[in-house]
């Protein structure tokens, strides 16, 4: 494969269909997404996972084998502590290294909104994803003076790189991509730092990372860290091929790409507005669960029942554990027999608070579903199975 001759001279249908469609699409969920009140514990759930699987998405596509539990171990362990063996160690680090770049990048825009995109942020990124990983010459933050390849992409000569990010911020910042949505330019921005490859090791993920700064500072994902990352990362190969489409085939026009990242950014959006509306559900379910127990509540029936349904939550619980006392259920039951666990549980199943299947009980939440305004029928649950206790 040739080397693609970098320039700035690059096209953009913004009149297209699918992409004024799929941008007012992120945007509106988006809008959705930030206004919903959730509750601290919530949002910190939801930044955990998002970071987790942007983390687990942006190192996986350059080949680190972390799964998504390794991910949430090695950021919530101290720096002091490793996680995984030594053999492993570059890919912690890698881990850490994003996850730390995802809260720096938070704090940057928190604290200075109208910050731009620069050379000295670029290498800033890059320093604090690459610091203390031993990659074959590479220097964190500096620009790379020797030739590199990303699998078959042959990138620009080292000589020509502190030229060609010069003439990208300089195009980026006052050029015709600032007539362009800001979520366009930021995969512009993405397709430009992975083309250019400036560095010696870790320019992906300096694309995603800025690309990451980007959309929070245009407020699309600060409700939680949701990044493209995740989505290249599943779609790896359609990655890498249109990259090189746009390099070598389309006269560069960027459109293939920018349409795939916005496929990409609504999918992951998706997914947040998914997690959002369940702190949601489950705080309707809990009102609907006093309504139905409303006429119970002020006897020790109603009241226990009530409680079972708000310690249990959105968990899914074996019944032995409860039985067994290994659960914050079972103190709910101490002192009285099995038969009083057995019959709240088939009263609460024939109110349909409840599911009971294979030795388990879960919190009926899609009951909240025959309340939206474009519900259909609910499926009434199969009849609780209560044989074995």
């Amino acid at each position: 494969m040739p080397a693609w001759n970098v320039t700035f001279r690059i096209t953009v249908e913004t009149d297209n269909k699918e992409i004024i469609a799929t941008l007012a699409k992120c945007y509106a969920m988006a809008s959705v997404i930030n206004n919903i009140p959730i509750t601290p514990n919530r949002q910190h759930k939801v930044d955990r996972l998002n970071i987790i699987r942007a983390v687990r998405g942006t190192t996986g596509i350059e080949g680190a084998n972390l799964t998504e539990d390794e991910v949430k171990r090695i950021i919530e362990a101290p720096r002091s502590q490793p996680v995984l063996p030594a053999n492993r160690q570059r890919e912690e680090k890698e881990a850490r290294g994003a996850e730390e770049l995802m809260q720096y990048v938070a704090r940057l825009v928190e604290r200075n909104p109208n910050c731009i995109l620069d050379e000295n942020l670029i290498r800033t990124f890059h320093k604090i994803l690459t610091k203390d990983i031993d990659y074959e010459k590479n220097t964190p933050g500096d620009y790379r003076t020797f030739p590199v390849r990303a699998g078959d992409y042959i990138a620009p000569p080292g000589d020509r790189v502190q030229d060609l990010i010069e003439g990208f911020i300089a195009w980026f910042n006052r050029g015709e991509p600032l007539e362009w949505d800001p979520i366009l330019r930021t995969i512009a921005a993405h397709f430009y730092i992975v083309s250019v490859h400036p560095f010696g090791d870790g320019n992906g993920r300096t694309a995603r990372a800025v690309e990451n700064f980007l959309l929070y500072k245009a407020g699309i994902n600060v409700r939680g860290f949701y990044s493209l990352a995740n989505f290249y990362y599943q779609h790896r190969s359609e990655y890498i091929n249109l990259l090189d489409k746009v390099r070598f085939e389309t006269e560069n026009d960027l459109t293939p790409f920018i349409l795939f990242a916005l496929r990409g950014l609504a999918s992951e959006l998706e997914s947040v507005h998914q997690e959002v509306l369940l702190e949601v559900k489950e705080i309707a379910f809990r009102d609907y669960v006093r309504d139905v127990l409303s006429v119970e509540l002020g006897t020790k029936p109603g009241d226990r029942m009530f409680d079972f349904m708000v310690l249990l939550g959105p968990d899914t619980v074996y019944v032995k554990d409860i039985r067994s006392g290994n659960h914050r259920l079972s103190r709910l039951y101490r002192g009285l027999t099995a038969k009083t666990l057995s019959r709240d549980l088939a009263d609460l199943a024939k109110k349909q608070l409840i599911i009971v299947q294979g030795g388990m009980v879960q919190a009926n939440l899609e009951v909240m579903s025959r309340f939206t305004a474009n519900h259909e029928p609910m499926q009434r649950p199969k009849p609780a199975d209560l044989s074995e206790f």
